[in-house]
């Protein structure tokens, strides 16, 4: 790091701080510091909502992942592509949630089921985010190290002590993500993820462009041929010769498309996206506008993983590859695996480049830490401490204690960051520490929102089973090295042999546990409330009321542009796509029908035709240079669509009457503010809430 490279660093930070403080004056409500008052557009929703989605710490995944599997995510989620483009299409949970009008999950689940319910979610929401959140500052921390190359200690010239590298960067990054967080709330959030948003998008491309340059797709196919050759079962390019890669395999990856269904909208962790959209039918199109928004993205972050392969394992780059290879041989365990793609980084871009991809990860990091921070704060607030709460907090009272509430996340972050001792792959920790809540709330809010028939009961034993089980197999994980020797002293030698042979991580992946208790949280809750209607003859819920459709619509946010018929209704297409809706839908259907018919061709390919490896990685390489070069256009088109999007943000923000009951309360069932007229003006409703 040369200093123009942290001259790159200090002046997106600079560009940011001057956002925070701009974005600061416009918060002037609760609703504000929640969700920008629910105003946000398309654009600004895809760009920031997936900044903050993919995150310093996802890099590193998706890094860690593709190094290990290859091409073989990419393949399961062409079959997966179907099934994400349905969900869009009818706006699978987040279209109705939307509809509900609430701020958070558990403020649903108090309209929906009880009062008690929602303190009792909010909790085990927020106890399972603060976990999952809590190695994203220290995985962050050793990027920047291993890619900074930065001592592990340092002195100050006069002081006698020495000072950690690793805990004064978790210091800074943990008070960085808590000062975006509550000066702005999410509107301060959102219009800094914005800029963070769109140049990274920029940065993506360039890197491309580089990496592209230096490394040749010849030597590429020639070093994965290679690899396949001699590790049978173990190829980074077949994805039907994977079943000698014990973690990312096949099943790793069905297993996530049902839990993608299963689970879908209940990761709070950008909790004030999906409360931020001015209708729901603009967070539907935001989801449209995601499939489009990542292409370049995607390619590079699988470009550059394949390139470290190559790199390790090409005699091209031997040479070099020793001297990178010398200094992960003083890591260990995940500590490795995660500084492999940096350090590779690291090695190979000249200055300029390498400030710009540090910006870009301090950017990615900003965008999740403050998101994430800004979310788990506000739940404890709002479904932890408020429903005990008989008189409503002022404007001034409820803002401080959402500020409050964060900096605690922020101070937990910071503390088992330094303490947790990491035992799997980042993705596998991500799927068992939010299972704690997914696990039950899966079955728990789509139950809630598309069946009359779901019961309070049922949702109470779906999330007890849920996180009583994703927090009994996190226990075993870490109590496992201990655990297996005492336990292979009173079994049979066989079954003692397997167990030391597994001591150091528990034999069974953290993917396949939370499938497990997924499942079982659906089959409770449906089983359950089946059981307690026919007992107690519980009447059936009124889901229209709850949604504010026909006659409860009051908002006037469901507006008619086309009138369509029964079969485009069928397709999702309802009355509110306008003409660019709709171009845009088939546009997307293309996208989806193209890697969907490519997945077939490639199953016959290999099943019936016998495909070469040749086929294969010209498969890929197409792949790879499609995303590329329609991510140009994309890049372009966002930024301009988003900037529009910031605009009318202000200028609704300007002329909009704030509602000081519409914080987050639910009184008789329904939300205590609910606007009453379209185009900007809203009514307080008083405590009836009706």
């Amino acid at each position: 790091m040369q200093l123009l490279d942290w001259g790159i660093v200090g002046a997106l930070l600079l560009i940011l701080t001057a956002t925070l403080i701009i974005s600061r004056r416009q918060v002037k409500s609760t609703a504000d510091f929640l969700a920008a008052n629910r105003c946000a557009g398309r654009y600004l929703l895809a760009v920031t909502d997936g900044i903050a989605g993919i995150g310093a710490i996802s890099i590193i995944a998706t890094f860690e992942q593709y190094y290990i599997a290859g091409f073989s995510p990419v393949w399961w989620g062409f079959l997966s592509g179907p099934i994400a483009l349905l969900m869009s299409i009818c706006g699978w949970v987040y279209y109705r949630f939307r509809e509900t009008r609430c701020f958070t999950m558990a403020q649903f689940f108090e309209v929906r089921y009880s009062r008690r319910f929602r303190v009792f979610s909010g909790m085990l929401g927020w106890l399972s985010g603060v976990l999952n959140y809590g190695i994203f500052p220290s995985v962050s921390v050793k990027f920047f190290m291993f890619f900074c190359r930065l001592p592990d200690s340092f002195q100050i010239a006069g002081i006698p002590f020495v000072f950690s590298t690793y805990v004064c960067l978790l210091l800074f990054v943990i008070s960085l993500g808590v000062t975006f967080a509550i000066c702005g709330g999410q509107l301060a959030i959102m219009l800094t993820d914005f800029i963070q948003g769109t140049f990274c998008n920029i940065v993506f491309l360039v890197l491309m462009i580089f990496m592209v340059m230096q490394f040749n797709w010849e030597t590429i196919f020639e070093t994965l041929t290679v690899h396949a050759a001699e590790n049978p079962g173990q190829s980074l390019f077949n994805p039907f010769d994977t079943t000698g890669i014990r973690d990312f395999n096949i099943w790793f990856f069905l297993m996530g498309i049902v839990l993608v269904v299963l689970t879908s909208g209940t990761w709070q962790g950008q909790s004030g996206y999906a409360a931020a959209a001015k209708s729901a039918h603009e967070a539907k199109m935001a989801r449209f506008l995601g499939v489009w928004r990542q292409l370049v993205q995607w390619a590079l972050l699988l470009f550059i993983p394949i390139c470290a392969f190559t790199f390790f394992n090409s005699p091209q780059y031997a040479d070099s590859a020793q001297t990178v290879a010398e200094t992960l041989g003083t890591l260990h365990g995940q500590e490795a695996s995660q500084a492999r793609v940096p350090l590779f980084l690291s090695h190979i871009l000249p200055p300029g480049l390498l400030g710009l991809f540090a910006a870009l990860m301090l950017a990615a990091m900003l965008s999740t830490d403050d998101s994430y921070m800004h979310s788990w704060g506000s739940i404890f607030v709002q479904d932890v401490i408020m429903p005990f709460r008989k008189k409503p907090f002022t404007e001034k009272q409820h803002i401080l204690l959402l500020r409050l509430s964060i900096v605690f996340v922020g101070i937990f972050a910071f503390f088992f960051s330094w303490l947790f001792k990491q035992t799997e792959y980042i993705l596998l920790f991500f799927q068992i520490t939010g299972a704690i809540f997914t696990g039950g709330a899966g079955a728990v809010l789509i139950g809630g929102l598309y069946s009359r028939s779901g019961s309070t009961l049922g949702a109470w034993v779906a999330m007890i089973l849920g996180s009583g089980l994703a927090l009994g197999s996190i226990a075993l994980q870490q109590c496992w090295p201990a655990l297996a020797p005492a336990v292979a002293e009173y079994v049979p030698d066989s079954a003692a042999q397997w167990l030391l042979a597994r001591r150091e991580r528990f034999p069974v992946n953290s993917q396949i546990l939370a499938f497990a208790i997924t499942l079982t949280g659906f089959a409770s809750y449906f089983i359950v409330s089946y059981i307690d209607r026919k007992v107690h003859g519980t009447e059936y819920f009124n889901l229209e009321k709850m949604l504010h459709r026909g006659k409860y619509d009051l908002s006037g946010e469901h507006r008619e542009v086309w009138s369509a018929g029964r079969i485009w209704k069928i397709f999702g297409l309802t009355d509110e796509f306008t003409r660019f809706d709709r171009l845009l839908f088939f546009a997307s259907l293309l996208w989806t029908l193209l890697w969907t018919a490519a997945f077939v061709a490639g199953t016959l390919g290999h099943f019936v035709f016998g495909w070469q490896p040749l086929h294969w990685l010209r498969l890929w390489r197409g792949y790879v240079m499609l995303g590329f070069g329609l991510g140009i256009g994309t890049t372009i088109w966002f930024l301009i669509g988003g900037s529009a999007d910031v605009v009318k943000l202000f200028r609704a923000l300007r002329t909009r009457k704030r509602n000081d009951a519409d914080d987050g309360r639910v009184v008789d069932g329904r939300n205590a503010g609910e606007e009453i007229s379209a185009g900007g003006t809203e009514t307080a409703t008083g405590s009836s809430g009706d």
